[in-house]
């Protein structure tokens, strides 16, 4: 498995497959965020080589293992979903691919990602079993958001 620095989940993806698509953030400047310190490089998009390898690498270790349901997966990375409209679908079509089970899949998002995709987009995604995004939004209150420097505002949050 392709795996970069150390991994982050929230607890309720503990039995999830764990697919790394990115590592580090594509923001990186939040005044109190050390989650990605342990990597040389900002952020980086896993190849889909890669991304192809690690399922197939998964899919192997369950035959072993004579277990082959894997209903959820989780992208790691500080924020996935930042990723092109296309390569989502695209990795949602191969973990579908080597995963007919799979009903489901997760990642973090920043409020900035959700933006950068239309409503249509959106909603496809959602029909391809992107269902939950983890976004760190720790507050609304602008004058925090700025001093923290998350790089968006509260009426960003709203829309």
């Amino acid at each position: 498995m392709h795996y970069t620095g150390t991994i982050w989940r929230p607890p309720y993806e503990a039995s999830s497959l764990l697919l790394e698509v990115t590592a580090g953030c594509t923001h990186h400047q939040c005044k109190f965020c050390t989650l990605y310190d342990d990597i040389p490089f900002n952020f980086r998009m896993s190849p889909l080589e890669d991304i192809e390898a690690d399922l197939r690498e998964t899919k192997e270790q369950l035959r072993l293992w004579k277990q082959s349901q894997v209903t959820r997966t989780f992208l790691t990375g500080a924020n996935p979903f930042v990723l092109e409209y296309q390569r989502l679908m695209k990795i949602a079509e191969l973990i579908k691919r080597y995963f007919p089970s799979n009903q489901t899949i997760g990642c973090f998002s920043r409020i900035t990602d959700i933006k950068l995709k239309t409503d249509d987009e959106l909603k496809e995604l959602r029909k391809a079993g992107y269902d939950g995004l983890t976004i760190g939004m720790e507050t609304a209150d602008d004058s925090a958001l700025e001093f923290m420097n998350k790089g968006y505002t509260s009426t960003d949050i709203l829309a």
